[in-house]
């Protein structure tokens, strides 16, 4: 109960900014961990170039950003850049550019907003069997 016995006003939940809405647009919580990796580790260690450059022909990032709808489109929201060279793609965040703790909060409520996701699916498809 509120102040004086009132209730505390519900407001309805604040609208996404467009770098939430790409990060929280991924339903793969395999992709979602791996953003955080990346985005962690350049926004813990800016400086250190390996860090600052994922090569797309790499077989497991491919398989985990590459073969997702929108987990491109939300390293690119999140900074980083798509970059040909050597005949190959990369992300990288460009010179200059830093990745802060303000973009790896946003990768992680999108991670434990999904984390919630499925843990209810999975508790609702349980019940389901149960009764089926």
């Amino acid at each position: 109960m509120g102040y004086g016995g009132y209730v505390s006003a519900k407001l309805p939940p604040a609208k996404p900014t467009e770098v939430e809405a790409a990060v929280q647009a991924i339903k793969s919580l395999e992709t979602v961990e791996m953003i955080h990796k990346l985005v962690y580790n350049t926004a813990v260690q800016p400086k250190e170039e390996k860090f600052r450059k994922v090569r797309l022909g790499n077989p497991k990032i491919q398989a985990v950003l590459g073969e997702v709808p929108g987990a491109i489109d939300a390293m690119v929201a999140l900074g980083w850049a798509l970059e040909d060279a050597e005949g190959e793609q990369f992300l990288v965040v460009p010179a200059g550019k830093f990745l802060g703790m303000q973009q790896v909060r946003i990768v992680e409520a999108a991670r434990d907003k999904l984390t919630k996701e499925v843990k209810d699916q999975s508790r609702h498809d349980t019940r389901v069997a149960i009764q089926g």
